[in-house]
């Protein structure tokens, strides 16, 4: 067993070996037609760093023909294989340009698009890409409304979409949890506003509820009337909104409080 595991080893080694020997005099010595025909064969392969480097040597010699077309797109797509979303999406883009009448110009933009989206960070970090990516998802979606890709395009669209709303509602809830309640209150209504559908709408007009609260109470004398006032709207929307909520009672409880401090208003 263990002499034919050693045979075994043997094997792929000399392979590995004379493969590498074999890319090494291509690349040297080969010219454009060998290069070419082994570039293809490591894409094949998923050697995609052999592909890079043997097409990078014999693009330029076939620019605006069909094997160059065929061959930028490999190139595009070796770089796309290996992670490198941000190079990628820009010879996504140069092939376009270079190649605008392409049957492959609807795969390089989805592509194109589908690297923003990778390169969209979590939603508690800076959101440039993800609004990017959105953008370059309508731009797809206008370009062909009856690909097969859309109902893909939309699922990607709404979960860039969620990230975004979640990383304006954690910034509001940054506001509330530190006792900013005024502009956790501007925060929260402002998210609502965006996002009147949330599957986090429970949660923001409940907290709308304790900011009004918390801002009135807190409030100096000339402003507290129309904080508690602001405070009853807001639990009078939640109430409406939600009257099986888990919190109902917390917020009638508030409400009563509330009523109490307006009535010293002769309210």
């Amino acid at each position: 067993m263990r002499k034919y595991l050693n045979f075994i080893i043997l094997f792929l080694t000399i392979t590995v070996l004379s493969g590498c020997s074999e890319y090494s005099k291509v690349l040297k010595n080969g010219d454009n037609e060998a290069k070419k025909e082994f570039a293809i064969k490591s894409y094949d392969e998923g050697k995609y760093i052999q592909a890079i480097t043997l097409l990078e040597e014999i693009i330029p010699f076939y620019k605006l023909t069909i094997e160059g077309e065929d061959l930028y797109f490999m190139y595009c797509m070796s770089n796309y294989e290996l992670g490198d979303y941000y190079l990628s999406a820009y010879y996504f883009r140069r092939f376009i340009r270079q190649y605008p009448n392409s049957p492959k110009v609807e795969d390089a933009l989805f592509l194109g698009a589908l690297c923003s989206v990778h390169n969209s960070p979590e939603y508690h970090l800076d959101q440039t890409e993800t609004l990017n990516a959105l953008d370059q998802m309508q731009i797809f979606v206008d370009l062909y409304p009856n690909s097969t890709r859309i109902d893909t395009c939309n699922i990607i669209m709404d979960n860039l979409r969620s990230k975004l709303e979640l990383k304006k509602f954690s910034g509001a809830m940054l506001y509330y949890n530190t006792g900013h309640y005024g502009a956790a209150v501007v925060a929260l209504n402002s998210t609502i506003e965006e996002y009147p559908n949330s599957p986090h709408k429970e949660d923001i007009l409940y907290h709308l509820v304790l900011s009004h609260y918390k801002l009135a109470i807190n409030s100096v004398p000339y402003k507290k009337e129309e904080r508690l006032n602001d405070t009853i709207k807001s639990i009078n929307k939640f109430v409406a909104t939600f009257p099986e909520s888990k919190h109902i009672n917390e917020v009638e409880s508030i409400r009563k409080n509330t009523e109490a401090e307006l009535k010293k208003f002769g309210k």
